[in-house]
Formats: C-alpha cells, sequence, structure tokens
C-alpha cells in the first residue's frame, strides 16, 4: 500500500500531482471530468455536444495517459517514491447528462447503462493497460491494434463483459504504448509453501 509508512501531506502532493498530469491529458484531448473518486477519474467524450470522433479522441487520450503516466513515474521514482499504475477502461453509448442531486446539494452527473459497464470493464484492467468495450471496438475495429477479445462473466450483467486491450491506436493520433523496460534484474518472488510426507498412497 502506497500510504503506508507516509505522511497524509505527502501522499496528497503525489495525488495532485497524478491528478493535475492526467487531467492536462484529457483536457487535451478535448475531454470532460466529470469527477474525481479518489485516485479514479470519470472522464467523458461527446459532452455537451456530441462529435464524430468521441470514440477516437477517447482511446487516443487513454493511451497518452498511459504515456503520460510512464514520464511522471520516470519523475517520481527519482524522488524515491514508488511507480504508479493505472488502468482505463472505456465503453461507448448513450448516456443521460445533466444536474443530478437533492436540494441541498447537485451536481452535473452521468448516469447510465454505459457508465456501468464502464466501470465493470475497467475492474478488469491491470496496471498499463487500456480496455475498450464492444461498442468502442465497433466504431474504431480498423484504427486500433487489440489483443485478441476476453470474455468475462459479472455478477449483475445478463450477458458476457467483452473487451479488448488496445495497444495503438493510427490516423489522425498516431499514439501507441510505449512498451515497458525490460528489467535485467528480474524480479524477486517470495512464495510461502507447506510440504507433508504422505505415505501409503
Amino acid at each position: 500500500n502506497l500510504s503506508e509508512g507516509r505522511d497524509a501531506e505527502e501522499m496528497v502532493r503525489l495525488l495532485n500531482q497524478y491528478l493535475d498530469r492526467m487531467s492536462g491529458v484529457i483536457l487535451k484531448y478535448d475531454g470532460m471530468i466529470d469527477e474525481f473518486i479518489g485516485d479514479a477519474i470519470l472522464a467523458v467524450f461527446g459532452v455537451p455536444e456530441e462529435k464524430d470522433d468521441d470514440a477516437v479522441r477517447a482511446v487516443a487520450c487513454a493511451l497518452a495517459m498511459q504515456n503520460g503516466l510512464r514520464e511522471l513515474n520516470e519523475e517520481i521514482t527519482a524522488e524515491g517514491y514508488p511507480a504508479l499504475e493505472m488502468g482505463i477502461g472505456i465503453n461507448t453509448g448513450k448516456v443521460i447528462v445533466g444536474n443530478i442531486g437533492s436540494e441541498a446539494r447537485t451536481k452535473y452527473g452521468i448516469v447510465g447503462a454505459v457508465v456501468n459497464r464502464a466501470s465493470r470493464i475497467e475492474s478488469n484492467t491491470v496496471g498499463g493497460q487500456v480496455l475498450i468495450g464492444e461498442e468502442t471496438h465497433g466504431l474504431l475495429r480498423d484504427l486500433v491494434t487489440t489483443d485478441p477479445p476476453r470474455s468475462v462473466m459479472m455478477k449483475g450483467l445478463k450477458t458476457p463483459l467483452v473487451f479488448y486491450s488496445v495497444t495503438a491506436i493510427g490516423h489522425p493520433y498516431n499514439v501507441a504504448l510505449v512498451p515497458p523496460e525490460e528489467s535485467e534484474k528480474g524480479v524477486d518472488l517470495h512464495l510461502p509453501s507447506r510440504c507433508w510426507k504422505v505415505e501409503g498412497k
């Protein structure tokens, strides 16, 4: 856990640095930041006005965000922090947008099944991945480079969740994930194990 052994002020400073860098990338691709949820960002493309290239910009933005995080990690690891990881899930469809809340508090928000599926897609990511749903892939299949689709059944969904891991997008943005550097040291694994002697089997 990154926050273990570090004071709150230090963690807030690091979190703000991360959110600031990622927000800059989202705004560059004309995305709208709906809200920050802890260290997560909910961004939407096509609000308040829908554009023909919303899905293209969303995926290009996600790839640029991953590359931007790589650059940020180079800076913060030099300061003694561990590298940060982020997974991004993208889905495309119709949502309800507007002021949501009560008389005491309202916010400009986004709701709908599409948002829920985007969250489910993101929950299947590992650090460094950009996963897109079937609808997004259908719009961009000729522009994106992806791994083969994965299908998972998740609680609360009537049909399997299908998604693709994207590694690059073509014209006009031409963004590709920068591959991780190969480490010559390797990784130390410490796996606890127990052994029993079995006789007469």
